[in-house]
């Protein structure tokens, strides 16, 4: 099976069966005459502590300066984002899932251009969505969409319901792993059952906490590699970043790093990364994730482990 040689080639253990994935890969025609919506970007990674809260914090800091951002942490269960915003919101999104307020009412200035609509923290109720509840997350994004120029969602990390449905219906993907074997097999088979389910998707990848240069592309040139072979899939990397010790002083300061010190080399990096997607959201239709997901959510579902052995 193409998984089981995949995993071999890259030193993959077996991983568990994963929760029910969206299943259509078509989006909903668009209408001329609709709203504009904002554009959509979904960071996710296979395995925590990638560091990908630390850089969706600094490019939704770095995206506020391109037009109105909304920053939604989609971890229900231990989501942070709003920690490097140094808030603590009354309202979050959890308690849109559950119907206890709209997401208009969750949602919170930063600064400037940025808001937040925070993650849940403990909510083990809501931490894996079911179908009522994803129709309610699909409702609250679709009804801020025309408000923002662009709108980054923090996946949670791994393979669960909803960061699989959101990741199906932005319109960019960022894949973040390290050169941790565990975080890349984590990684490939996030990419696996998320590209399944919407064929087509070319994910960006992002290598995080890289010491040498060097070993941060060979890790995207052998992800590259197997996802070309057993996936017919294209894996396009955006950036190698290094380990530095300026993402710990800031997230104890609970400031984004490309704020408080922007001339590090990791700061400097994740701004090279925010105009590099910036231009290439620029280059996209945007179709509004609250109205893709909306409109899969319409037409059924499957397993991801159904997709896994596909």
């Amino acid at each position: 099976m193409n998984w089981d040689n995949a995993r071999r080639l890259l030193s993959f253990p077996s991983r568990k069966a994963a929760p029910p994935v969206l299943e259509s890969s078509e989006l909903p025609p668009c209408d001329p005459l609709a709203a504009v919506r904002a554009r959509s970007l979904c960071i996710v990674s296979g395995k925590g502590g990638t560091g990908k809260s630390t850089l969706t914090a600094s490019l939704a800091s770095s995206f506020e300066h391109y037009g109105r951002a909304l920053l939604v942490d989609a971890d229900l269960g231990v989501g942070n984002a709003h920690l490097f915003c140094d808030l603590q919101p009354k309202r979050t999104l959890a308690d849109v899932v559950s119907g206890k307020c709209s997401a208009l009412e969750a949602v919170v200035s930063v600064r400037g251009q940025l808001d937040l609509l925070a993650g849940g923290s403990g909510c083990l109720g809501v931490a894996s969505l079911g179908q009522e509840q994803m129709q309610r997350l699909a409702s609250g994004l679709y009804s801020l969409e025309e408000r923002y120029h662009s709108i980054l969602i923090d996946g949670a990390a791994g393979l669960n319901t909803q960061t699989l449905g959101l990741a199906a219906s932005v319109d960019l993907v960022l894949v973040v792993t390290t050169p941790d074997v565990t975080a890349m097999t984590d990684a490939y088979a996030f990419i696996k059952v998320l590209c399944a389910s919407r064929p087509g998707l070319v994910p960006r990848l992002v290598v995080n906490r890289v010491i040498d240069p060097r070993e941060g592309h060979a890790v995207a040139e052998r992800m590259q590699a197997v996802a070309a072979k057993f996936l017919d899939l294209e894996i396009k990397l955006l950036s190698v970043l290094p380990e530095d010790r300026s993402a710990h002083r800031c997230t104890q300061r609970r400031r984004p790093v490309v704020l408080e010190e922007p001339d590090q080399p990791l700061g400097r990096a994740l701004a090279d990364l925010a105009r590099r997607l910036e231009a290439e959201l620029d280059q996209v239709h945007p179709h509004g994730v609250g109205r893709v997901l909306r409109h899969r959510l319409g037409r059924g579902s499957r397993t991801a482990a159904e997709v896994q052995g596909a």
